[in-house]
């Protein structure tokens, strides 16, 4: 009796049971819905989409149908943060095909590659650019990291050598400087022509702490100080000339602080709150922020030698300065001026790469795809919160 009276328990439980069991099943399956959702990122889809054929970021801008060693970094970054690793493989083919003769261990990639004057495509610009290549080494030794990949952390490890014996130069009373190319940018050897948003801080303390025989940490030091120098008067220049006697005005840009510029303040913005070159950096921006709090927008040239100002930047311009504002405790006016660029985005989606770029850079950031730790890795969000 008690057997039949156990049995009968049994059974008539079955279906609370199932039901416990149905439910914690479809109660997991919302919640891993949840999580690729919170996790998608629309705007890279999109960018793909619309600015990537076949392995290659194309900038649309020009009759020559270009694609830059720059894009190419950038996707490759933004594949990573997307935890999209076909389209960072389809990328770092087409680079190493096109760009560097089939072989990044023995080429830097070649800066510039579109349509030719015989109607064929190919390189058009056989120099460097030295941010591009320092992107695409910190790209893979992240990928490495992240992917556990051993071929993409020793492929990151031979360009990051490459980049500190073909594209810098030391100059006396500065220090080891990464030139902007490999050729080019040297009047002699005390005189030097570099761009200040070429130097991602978080890029260079990553690639110290991976290499600490190599001199990445005179990279570090000159950087930082170029950076700081630089801007006086809170704006930084696009362009910039040192000499053994320190800095001077660009002779082509006059102090002109524009495209390039706005990387930097962008780079520092992004920085980790525990790193030690952050607080430096945002406090002689400041100037800036003021203009910012004034004006309610990013402009679009700024002179770095008397601190005047014109015009209004374009969308991506106006959304890379968010995270400087956020580091400088004006919150309520980043998020305004963010939404304000995201109500907007389909204007970027054609024909405006480098903008385009710059809202991905901002949003993923804004948004919490990506972080920067003190010690310059990147700590994207797929890595703790989200499931594939």
């Amino acid at each position: 009796m008690k057997l039949v009276h156990l049995l009968l328990v049994s059974f008539l439980a079955l279906p609370t049971l199932v039901m416990a069991e149905v439910e914690s099943t479809t109660q997991q399956n919302s919640q891993a819905e949840l999580s690729i959702q919170q996790c998608a990122w629309p705007l890279w889809q999109r960018f793909k989409d619309n600015y990537i054929k076949d392995g290659r970021v194309v900038d649309d801008s020009e009759s020559r149908d270009i694609t830059t060693s720059e894009g190419q970094s950038y996707g490759m970054f933004f594949a990573l943060v997307a935890n999209d690793q076909k389209a960072f493989d389809s990328l770092l083919e087409w680079t190493e095909i096109n760009l560097s003769d089939g072989d990044l261990t023995a080429h830097l990639p070649s800066w510039l590659w579109g349509a030719l004057p015989t109607g064929k495509k190919g390189i058009l610009d056989y120099n460097t650019a030295s941010d591009s290549d320092l992107w695409i080494a910190y790209n893979l030794v992240e990928a490495g990291r992240l992917w556990d990949n051993y071929y993409y952390q020793t492929l990151g490890y031979a360009i990051a050598a490459r980049i500190l014996k073909e594209e810098t130069i030391e100059v006396d009373n500065y220090g080891t400087v990464l030139l902007p190319g490999r050729t080019g940018f040297v009047s002699d050897k005390n005189h030097v022509r570099l761009n200040p948003s070429y130097l991602p801080m978080q890029l260079l303390v990553r690639m110290q702490a991976l290499y600490p025989d190599y001199q990445w940490q005179a990279l570090i030091d000159s950087s930082n100080k170029l950076l700081l120098d630089s801007m006086p008067m809170g704006f930084s220049p696009d362009w910039v000339e040192v000499t053994a006697n320190g800095l001077q005005t660009d002779t082509a840009t006059q102090g002109i602080g524009s495209y390039n510029a706005i990387r930097t303040y962008l780079w520092a913005g992004l920085l980790s709150d525990q790193s030690s070159h952050k607080a430096p950096l945002i406090k002689a921006m400041q100037p800036l922020v003021e203009v910012l709090k004034e004006t309610n927008a990013m402009p679009e040239t700024l002179n770095a030698n008397d601190g005047s100002y014109q015009g209004n930047a374009g969308l991506g311009l106006t959304a890379a300065i968010t995270p400087l504002l956020m580091a400088s405790g004006e919150t309520d006016l980043a998020k305004q001026i963010f939404n304000r660029t995201q109500d907007n985005l389909a204007s970027i989606e054609h024909k405006h790469y480098y903008q385009s770029v710059l809202m991905l850079f901002a949003q993923g950031w804004m948004n919490k795809l990506y972080q920067f730790d003190a010690q310059g890795r990147v700590i994207p969000h797929w890595l703790t919160s989200c499931q594939k």
